[in-house]
């Protein structure tokens, strides 16, 4: 693929081939495909379990199914098989997204036939198997992206109108989903969803398969980059280490959830996650850093030894470490000690706004622990209309002030404006008092009046306007952070673990705040929320100063 700086490609420019090229339209169709099932099952579904009187910390729980998203690096070399099964004449990716979105849409028909809030353990472990076969769709819908595009341009083009088709599925399962809902029940709109799911096969079909090369077939060839000098027992070790983290890791995990919806008199979300959530991250991904920093200090203490062991390895551990280790030893062995506030940071970044997510329409919808009580039609069109758009535009005010003042700043930026942007929602929570003085302030009240919105929606409109504004420029920012430092030749490896990280504490800190909301209200989880989310600017700022200290090792 070429190497030459794209050009620059309007949202205009990639709608327009949407409908000339086929490879285009079917990108349109699948991004819509990507963003159904995390709608349906982190937005969508919490409305209906909100109005069913679930409880948030039971609401919390069932987040959880994001873990998938957070941890779908784990399996992701099990799905870059270059071979198509059975001899078929699909191609392997399209092969593999058929059968995806055929399971999703079983899973999600499934889903149809709850009846919250009864057999929440049933919804658990549904959403937990749509969310491990949506990640795993989106694995294989990179793979087909990057391998079909004919060059940086048509790459440009195909990841505009997948982000399209991304924006539509929000839509979709959130203003949309909400109004229907409102008029003709949850389980009809759930119906209707899986049918909409249903015809994004079209999009495989539509879609040409990638092209399988001779030289993609070698791939499993010994590639060995990094750990030249490792034995094959060491790398074996290694891998093995990984396995015994994760697998206690997601035991532990695994074991609270279940006895969470099922016994919830005898697990507290609070208890696990002050005594057993530091080891769920500690096993999980910290132990990954160990085992890889370790394996790097071996590495360059053998250094004077010739060692050429990869073939020894049985193929499954080969492409494990080749897959996972490798690529957190490059990332250490560039970094260094940096490594760790680098760490800090990811984990840290997108916390505010990912851990009280899975409560936005408890807030939105409910009546108790100060939530507001607006109606299904009013937040569909305050959060998933207007918020979809003000998302948009953060976006393009972060990519605009990036260009002018650097990524770092931005950055910055970011992390404070999505950390104070929670102490609005604190001030709904509460008497609005701040909130009702700015409205009056920007004439912002004479506006909403005019076109016959009340003062509330005023209120909740503005508000998330501004949250998602706020969330829009540090998305923005955090993904061209996280593409600077990782190393091209690991690039899809090495965003994929740290686009998983940034994830991972929020999903795991949302049974906690569930637990908050019920003992001291909305206001309180959100003031939390705020100062945690000050902790990740304060992280991000020293961030700034290495970067601007060292100067960006862009690779």
């Amino acid at each position: 693929m070429s190497v030459k700086t794209p050009e620059k490609i309007s949202t205009r420019q990639a709608l327009k081939a949407a409908v000339t090229d086929r490879q285009v339209l079917a990108m349109l169709i699948l991004g819509l495909a990507s963003g159904l099932p995390y709608v349906a099952v982190g937005g969508t579904l919490n409305a209906w379990l909100t109005t069913a009187d679930v409880k948030p910390v039971a609401i919390g729980l069932l987040s959880w199914a994001f873990l998938a998203y957070a941890f779908k690096f784990m399996w992701a070399a099990a799905l870059q098989s270059r071979r198509t099964p059975f001899g078929l004449k699909t191609g392997p990716r399209r092969f593999l997204m058929f059968v995806l979105l055929f399971l999703i849409t079983l899973g999600l028909l499934a889903l149809s036939f709850s009846n919250p809030p009864n057999n929440l353990g049933r919804i658990g472990l549904i959403s937990v198997i749509i969310a491990v076969l949506s990640a795993s769709f989106d694995i294989v819908l990179a793979a087909w992206r990057i391998e079909v595009a004919r060059d940086d341009t048509h790459l440009d083009i195909l990841s505009t109108v997948e982000q399209f088709g991304y924006r539509i599925a929000s839509l979709m399962g959130g203003f949309v989903a909400l109004i229907v809902a409102d008029h003709i029940g949850w389980k009809l709109t759930f119906f209707s969803g899986t049918a909409l799911m249903g015809l994004t096969i079209i999009g495989v079909v539509i879609a040409r398969p990638s092209l399988t090369t001779q030289q993609h077939l070698d791939s499993s060839k010994n590639t060995l980059r990094q750990g030249k000098h490792l034995s094959s027992r060491q790398r074996l070790v290694g891998i093995l280490l990984i396995i015994l983290g994760w697998g206690i890791g997601f035991y532990m995990i695994a074991n609270f959830m279940h006895g969470a919806l099922t016994d919830p008199e005898n697990y507290s979300a609070r208890s696990f996650i002050r005594y057993q959530g530091p080891w769920v991250i500690g096993v999980t991904v910290i132990w990954l850093g160990v085992v890889s920093a370790v394996l790097n200090w071996l590495d360059n203490r053998q250094s004077h030894v010739k060692v050429d062991a990869a073939s020894h390895l049985p193929p499954l551990f080969k492409i494990l470490y080749e897959a996972i280790l490798e690529p957190m030893m490059e990332l250490i062995g560039r970094l260094k000690w940096a490594a760790i506030l680098v760490l800090a940071v990811v984990l840290s970044y997108r916390f505010t706004d990912l851990i009280w997510g899975g409560f936005a329409y408890p807030f939105y919808l409910g009546e108790n622990y100060g939530a507001l009580g607006h109606t299904l039609t009013e937040v569909g069109f305050a959060s998933k209309f207007m918020g979809v758009i003000a998302t948009i535009v953060g976006i393009a005010l972060g990519g605009l002030a990036m260009l002018r003042f650097g990524r770092m700043p931005v950055f910055f930026v970011g992390a404070v404006l999505a950390a104070a942007t929670n102490l609005l929602f604190a001030d709904l929570a509460l008497d609005a008092s701040f909130t009702d003085a700015a409205l009056g302030f920007l004439q912002l009240d004479h506006l909403f009046g005019f076109f016959n919105l009340d003062v509330r929606m005023a209120r909740l409109t503005t508000v998330i306007f501004a949250e998602n504004i706020a969330v829009g420029l540090a998305s923005a920012a955090s993904i061209a952070y996280l593409s600077s430092i990782v190393n091209k030749e690991y690039a899809a490896v090495q965003y994929a673990l740290l686009v998983s990280l940034v994830m991972l504490l929020g999903v795991l800190g949302r049974p906690t705040i569930g637990a908050i909301i019920e003992e001291e209200g909305f206001a309180k989880a959100f003031i939390l929320c705020a100062v945690l989310g000050g902790v990740a600017s304060i992280l991000a700022l020293i961030e700034w100063i290495r970067v601007a200290k060292n100067g960006q090792t862009q690779t």
